[in-house]
């Protein structure tokens, strides 16, 4: 009985390796890769909000670990839904998310302070460009905010995806300033509070 169970022990340590061995995916094997967090953060949630993210002009392009999407209740139950779409041209105006930013607006993060800034460019609640293939949708319900001395509906938590816990392969986009991708949020509705946000984790190799 013992001697099973230190082979069975030495074979689940071993998985990791054995899956790298064999071409899977796992968390780990981005650890060694420039990653970066785009954030955004008090965005306005009576109309859609988004964030946008666009590849270096030249390299290997990015990919998208995960996300998360902070909604907000309204005057109204309602459904917001989530989108994740590519994009074959590049977005315009909004928020330009700055390097290592200092506030909450919108900020592009590298995990390593020892790696290069992030060579694309990302941004919040802008025109977004031509849509291409939509990558995931989320539907979520929305609480009402109450009027007078009820008390509110506690806030939705937030929505969080990751791509990069299983074997299949996260959402990949090509070098290019026209190759991107957008997290699209459809607004909660009028009493929405300014309390919107949006985040990626990204690896561009």
């Amino acid at each position: 009985m013992v001697r099973r169970s230190v082979v069975v022990t030495i074979a689940y340590l071993l998985l990791p390796m054995m899956l790298l061995a064999q071409g899977g995916q796992i968390a780990i094997r981005s650890s060694a890769q420039p990653t970066y967090h785009v954030s955004a953060g008090g965005l306005v949630t009576t109309a859609a909000y988004s964030l946008s993210i666009e590849s270096a002009a030249t390299g290997t392009g990015f990919r998208l670990l995960g996300w998360c999407a902070g909604l907000s209740n309204a005057t109204a139950a309602a459904l917001v839904t989530i989108t994740v779409q590519r994009r074959t041209t590049a977005s315009t105006g909004g928020t330009a998310c700055t390097a290592e930013g200092t506030s909450a607006d919108c900020a592009i993060t590298k995990m390593d302070p020892g790696d290069a800034n992030y060579g694309g460019v990302a941004r919040s609640t802008g025109t977004l460009g031509t849509g291409g293939a939509v990558l995931d949708q989320v539907g979520q319900t929305i609480g009402e905010i109450a009027a007078g001395g009820t008390a509110d509906t506690p806030g939705p938590a937030p929505v969080c995806v990751s791509y990069d816990q299983d074997s299949g392969k996260m959402p990949i986009v090509a070098s290019g300033v026209a190759n991107g991708l957008s997290i699209l949020v459809s607004a909660p509705g009028a009493g929405g509070l300014a309390a919107g946000s949006i985040s990626a984790r990204i690896v561009a190799p």
